[in-house]
């Protein structure tokens, strides 16, 4: 697959996960900061909510990081298992990791992002904080003792990797009594995909 272009803004988890699954599907990409001024006009204009990611191959324009990695999946067969009700199980943590993982992280780092640690809402962190962990027990259920959420390196590792390599950036942690995904994440982190993709000011 050649010409592809990917307007992308390094902290955003839904840009994250692209980058994840390029890497992991080894597809060279040409990435476009979001936030230079040169550019912002021309992706701005390709998407209707003025967001990214915006992925573009010649004239095909994608802007929906979902959308964005089922055409992945469609082109390489390799981000779903096989099997239909398995597909959507992984379809199914990969949107939980949108709305409700993310949902307790977005408070915690929209409060401490750019503000002065004086300034910090705590009340907002802590619930923020208490949102995240809340949320861990139906992931460490679905994911059980297996290697992956899915047979193999599937939509969720894309979103789930973004989304805690986030939150340990800014300070939040996966409980010990969630042993497996403690597990599994420290399995991510070692990965290329994780090293190369990530903002690099968040790697521990």
């Amino acid at each position: 697959m050649s010409n592809l272009r990917l307007y992308d803004k390094p902290e955003c988890p839904f840009c994250w996960k692209i980058r994840l699954a390029l890497f992991e599907l080894g597809l060279d990409v040409e990435r476009i900061d979001s936030a230079d001024l040169a550019t912002r006009a021309q992706w701005q204009a390709l998407t209707p909510r003025k967001t990214v990611p915006v992925l573009v191959q010649d004239d095909l324009v994608i802007y929906e990081s979902n959308v964005i990695l089922e055409y992945l999946q469609d082109l390489t067969g390799q981000l779903l298992p096989k099997k239909p009700d398995a597909r959507v199980q992984a379809r199914l943590i990969n949107a939980y990791s949108d709305g409700v993982i993310g949902a307790g992280l977005r408070e915690v780092i929209f409060e401490k992002r750019g503000n002065p640690q004086a300034e910090w809402d705590m009340e907002r962190i802590e619930r923020g904080t208490a949102q995240f962990e809340a949320a861990l027990g139906h992931l460490s259920d679905q994911l059980g003792d297996k290697t992956f959420f899915a047979d193999s390196y599937s939509l969720p590792e894309c979103a789930l990797t973004a989304r805690f390599g986030l939150a340990e950036g800014y300070g939040v942690e996966i409980p010990e009594r969630f042993a497996n995904l403690r597990a599994w994440f420290a399995r991510m982190k070692e990965r290329e995909s994780y090293l190369i993709t990530a903002p690099k000011h968040l790697i521990l």
